[in-house]
């Protein structure tokens, strides 16, 4: 069994927690938390990196070699889609609200609220890294599963943000009216990229984890879960129902499914379902009568 906790666990996680304290500083001299996500999308490759040079003799060569391709093309992708569209220098609108959440003290809460609680969530994923680098066990079928969801995963990621740029930029340029994306990816599912991201996660948990690390490394996968669907969607749709009102409504009616890709036929009959059921549950209020 393959156990963090052997492989150098604890002083990977000081490096994290270094890494962070260095970002927030400079933060604090830009006035804005950017840096921030440049951590979410190098620290992988990096814990890649200092695991190989510690241990280059643990694990096998051929689920390392995935591995690191894998988390490279990941995080490469992910850094370039940051920095295309205009991320450095750009505060996140989510750190912004904390900023006024927060006032005059945000400079030190955003240390807890922006970089040691986003690094929690991320190291947590991670643990699965040191069972992908270091087990000893043979590749299995479940590492070419693995392999394939993280693959796929990118995939899904690129495609949806991509076809939100094109979509962006159709606004920007006057080619459409629409102020909703209502094509691709975007029909089966009201947040693709999120799909894609986490995704990623459990692709990377099932590449040779199970059989070689303690249960408790699924904590990783499933914090994910928890970030995105409890906290990461709900951010965002309270945004676009705010800035978007009935235009994001009519959205929901013709995508009801959050996350999951469901086909656009499946998904149009389902919001008339749910706009139906929800039109007859307010006719029957006892406040309409």
């Amino acid at each position: 069994m393959t156990s963090p906790t052997d492989h150098g666990l604890e002083q990977d996680a000081i490096t994290l927690g270094g890494i962070n304290l260095a970002f927030w500083l400079a933060s604090l001299g830009l006035g804005k938390t950017w840096p921030v996500d440049f951590i979410w999308s190098c620290f992988p490759p990096l814990l890649c990196l200092l695991i190989i040079v510690r241990e280059p003799d643990t694990g096998v060569c051929e689920r390392r070699i995935v591995g690191c391709t894998l988390v490279a093309t990941w995080g490469f992708r992910l850094t370039h889609n940051f920095v295309s569209r205009g991320g450095v220098g750009h505060e996140d609108w989510r750190y912004s609200d904390m900023r006024r959440t927060f006032g005059r003290h945000f400079w030190w809460a955003s240390l807890f609220s922006v970089f040691l609680g986003q690094a929690a969530f991320l190291f947590s994923a991670c643990l699965s890294l040191y069972g992908v680098l270091c087990a000893p066990e043979p590749l299995t079928a479940t590492d070419a599963a693995g392999a394939a969801v993280c693959f796929g995963a990118v995939l899904l990621e690129a495609a949806s943000d991509l076809q939100m740029d094109a979509f962006v930029a159709a606004r920007r340029e006057h080619r459409t009216d629409a102020t909703v994306i209502d094509r691709g990816l975007w029909m089966w599912s009201r947040h693709p990229n999120y799909l894609g991201e986490l995704t990623w996660w459990w692709g990377l948990y099932l590449l040779g984890v199970p059989a070689a690390a303690p249960g408790w490394v699924v904590v990783g996968p499933v914090s994910m879960t928890f970030l995105f669907v409890c906290v990461s969607i709900k951010l965002m749709e309270d945004r676009q129902r705010g800035s978007k009102g009935e235009a994001w409504i009519k959205y929901t009616r013709a995508v009801p499914s959050p996350l999951l890709l469901v086909p656009p036929p499946i998904n149009r009959r389902l919001g008339k379902w749910l706009h139906a059921a929800e039109s007859g549950e307010a006719a029957r209020s006892p406040l309409n009568g």
